[in-house]
């Protein structure tokens, strides 16, 4: 089974951030929008299932003019026409034969009609070992939820009849700890409704991944005053982050605006994603596609897409 993986982004587009700020304070000019994609990569390479699909798919756009980051999530099973694949194949297809992300920005700038400045991909144990030195996040549910077919890690590493398939997994409605050990449950458990707003589905998954975004950003704000771990998640992203990011440069120029990140303010923008082609930019056609479930744009040139996210951003 496909996983999505919630993408910690929040590191690296606030690092980013501030060394693109000063270099342009310095330099004297203004600072255009930066677009970057974040993409979350949960490799599987076991008796189960080999895949390095990126099945959390997230546009994130930095308007310093605004001291605005505006994210939108992308279904992984978006059609492609292009290459006949759902977006999600796009990384996995750019490994044999580009190393520099040149073919991921390429098609995503086609897809988006947006130019893709910068990629950063995050697997599954680079998301535990960053939300462990944050000391976990808390994250408010207003309707909890329990999956009874989540896959099981210990069958999934050894699939004998002794080992159940699934186990249950529950989030309770209210305040929830969001640690190394369960951050993967929370953000891939997509069986727990029929419904997006009973937490289940893609759907439901990709309205997760916002809500811990947003209080991982929050978190993220509070470390002005903890320059240990600040010091731990540089080293970490210096040495472990798959990106095109100078992240020397990062580190040497991060921690000089600190003190003014509670000014950044996050706006998360929810697709029209549905049933209707008519109202939906992005819709479910009931009915396969190439012989796979996906969801279709309205056009399969993406111009209504494109002209959306231009109108949003």
């Amino acid at each position: 089974m496909k996983k999505l993986y919630l993408i910690l982004f929040s590191f690296f587009i606030i690092f980013f951030s501030i060394g693109f700020i000063i270099y342009r304070s310095i330099s004297g000019l203004p600072s255009p929008p930066q677009n970057f994609l974040i993409l979350g990569l949960d490799p599987r390479n076991d008796l189960l299932e080999k895949t390095e699909t990126t099945d959390t798919i997230i546009f994130a756009h930095l308007n310093l003019s605004q001291n605005k980051i505006s994210l939108i999530s992308f279904p992984r099973d978006l059609w492609y026409y292009p290459l006949s694949v759902k977006i999600n194949q796009i990384f996995p297809l750019s490994l044999s034969t580009d190393s520099s992300f040149n073919f991921v920005k390429t098609n995503f700038n086609h897809l988006l009609g947006q130019n893709i400045d910068r990629v950063l991909v995050l697997t599954t144990q680079d998301l535990e070992h960053i939300i462990n030195l944050l000391g976990g996040v808390d994250v408010y549910l207003d309707t909890g939820f329990i999956d009874k077919e989540y896959p099981n890690p210990e069958y999934i590493k050894n699939p004998t009849s002794k080992t159940p398939v699934y186990i249950t997994i529950e989030f309770p409605a209210g305040w929830n700890k969001i640690t190394a050990t369960n951050v993967a449950q929370f953000v891939r458990s997509r069986k727990s409704a029929q419904t997006a707003a009973d937490g289940g589905t893609d759907l439901g998954r990709i309205q997760r991944q916002q809500l811990l975004l947003q209080n991982i950003f929050q978190k993220m704000l509070t470390l002005r005053t903890q320059p240990q771990t600040l010091l731990k998640l540089f080293r970490y992203y210096q040495q472990d982050i798959n990106t095109d990011v100078n992240k020397t440069d990062l580190v040497l120029t991060g921690a000089k605006l600190l003190p003014h990140l509670k000014s950044l303010k996050l706006e998360k923008i929810e697709l029209p994603v549905g049933n209707n082609p008519r109202t939906d930019l992005i819709y479910d056609p009931e009915k396969l596609v190439n012989g796979q479930w996906a969801f279709l744009p309205q056009d399969p040139e993406y111009l209504k897409l494109q002209e959306y996210l231009k109108n949003v951003l």
